[in-house]
């Protein structure tokens, strides 16, 4: 009883002490500040300077602000305008954020914008070329306003190509143990060293050469590239004619793998063109051996890595022409995207000749057609592009370029077709294609002078008649490759 009388009684003492509470006190009106100017998000790039001029409207003075620019917890900047060059991509996906803070009062205002920071080299073309000997690799942007960074892996890896340059490619993988996507891009450098690149940054990881566990190291000039993500492995031809796969190690990821060996053959050995042709329902790659003047074709299986000759259907290959004999060299191989069928053009004693070949699952072939192409249209300096969903095969001779309808192949001075004359020799075309991801150019690298050149991009209909879509030039030296760099 005594207890329940205490508490009423502090109860009652409480509450009048409040009803007593006639205190004066002071209160302070915040200042209202606001944030215009900015949008709600932002995409910057690698190594370009990037300037952000905010509206701040406050009746708070000048010298009672403070200000922050930062990405999650790391400080970019603490001025009200934004300066500042990204070096390197954020390791948080947080936001870049404006904080103003008024000084007397401790509050702060924020505005917050969605950030996403890419490399120059994120999307573009890569572009090997030769300038008086030495090889060089420049890089066309399509991120910053179509920059052309020129000798960009001297710049950023200190340092020269060494060898003849022959080939530049992209090469797109999924990591084995995170999963991720990413790609890398590889120099091929025939008679010296062919660096691996990291896409991103283009910093060299290593040298091709250095992943051959051999006594010596071969001299590359091919390099299949375009199927490494789903075969988990990476195929290059030695100037010798040799194959050489790299087993993947247990991330099958660029890093942990080598080349050992290379392919077996049968008993009549082989010596392979650098053409290297896969088409797209298909799990297997053809070429030609120069050796023993045939078609021969290999998978990356690395149980039955083994370079073996072609299974001709007789019944249904063409009668007018050998397929067991294939003369002079290959001058380009390749196979299109949504089909079983391969392509080869050759060169015998000046002569070229087109083959067009079906293979089935199982390896066996069926020679479709070998028709001789006429005078004028191929030469040794000419280059070829595939249309990767339609049957049409670009070439060029000099400064001439033309497609040849590969379904008209019984009337072949029909099916080729002149498209246009541009102002200068022709050193290299590529088609790049990528549904998924809206791409779909022809390029072109064009020799305009003694020591410079341009990089057309064409349109690809043949009643464009070449029509040039976007326009390149100043790049130095003589162009030898170009990859279309697709992220």
């Amino acid at each position: 009883m005594k207890k329940n009388i205490f508490i009423f009684t502090l109860v009652i003492i409480t509450f009048s002490s409040c009803l007593k509470d006639e205190g004066n006190y002071d209160y302070t009106q915040l200042n209202d500040v606001t944030i215009s100017g900015l949008d709600n998000s932002y995409r910057f790039i690698l190594q370009v300077p990037q300037i952000l001029t905010p509206v701040i409207k406050t009746d708070i003075a000048g010298d009672k602000l403070n200000y922050c620019w930062r990405v999650g917890a790391d400080t970019l900047a603490k001025t009200c305008n934004f300066n500042y060059t990204f070096t390197r991509e954020p390791v948080t996906p947080d936001p870049l954020t404006f904080d103003v803070y008024d000084k007397t009062t401790n509050v702060r205002y924020t505005k917050t914008m969605a950030l996403s920071v890419v490399s120059p080299f994120y999307t573009g073309w890569l572009i090997l070329a030769n300038n008086n000997g030495q090889g060089e690799l420049n890089f066309q942007s399509y991120e910053t306003d179509s920059t052309l960074y020129q000798n960009i892996y001297e710049e950023v890896n200190k340092g020269k190509l060494t060898g003849t340059p022959v080939m530049v490619k992209q090469i797109n993988y999924q990591d084995g143990f995170t999963g991720a996507y990413a790609d890398r891009v590889v120099v091929v450098c025939r008679d010296g060293k062919s660096p691996d690149l990291d896409g991103t940054s283009l910093l060299k990881y290593k040298y091709i050469e250095d992943d051959f566990k051999t006594e010596g190291k071969p001299s590359l000039i091919d390099i299949t590239a375009e199927y490494y993500s789903e075969d988990k492995v990476l195929n290059v031809v030695s100037t010798d004619g040799k194959l050489y796969c790299k087993t993947p190690g247990a991330m099958s990821t660029p890093e942990d793998g080598y080349f050992q060996f290379p392919f077996r053959g049968d008993s009549l050995s082989y010596r392979v063109a650098p053409y290297l042709a896969r088409p797209g329902y298909n799990s297997y790659y053809y070429t030609l051996d120069e050796l023993n003047h045939r078609f021969v074709y290999y998978t990356s299986n690395l149980l039955s890595s083994k370079v073996g000759p072609l299974q001709w259907d007789i019944t249904n290959s063409i009668k007018t022409a050998s397929h067991d004999t294939i003369p002079g060299v290959a001058a380009w191989m390749g196979g299109i995207m949504y089909d079983d069928d391969v392509y080869a053009v050759t060169n015998n004693d000046g002569k070229y000749w087109l083959y067009r070949f079906s293979v089935i699952w199982d390896g066996t072939a069926t020679l479709l057609a070998c028709v001789k192409l006429p005078e004028g249209v191929v030469n040794k300096d000419s280059h070829f592009a595939l249309h990767p969903t339609s049957p049409y095969l670009f070439v060029s001779n000099g400064k001439k370029l033309q497609a040849i309808n590969l379904e008209n192949l019984t009337d072949i001075n029909s099916a080729v077709n002149d498209l246009a004359t541009y102002d200068g020799d022709i050193t290299d075309m590529q088609f790049a294609y990528n549904k998924n991801k809206n791409v779909n150019e022809l390029g072109i690298a064009v020799q305009t002078s003694a020591d410079k050149s341009s990089l057309l991009i064409i349109n690809s209909q043949l009643t464009s008649h070449g029509a040039i879509i976007k326009h390149f030039d100043g790049i130095k030296g003589k162009v030898v490759s170009i990859c279309r760099k697709i992220m």
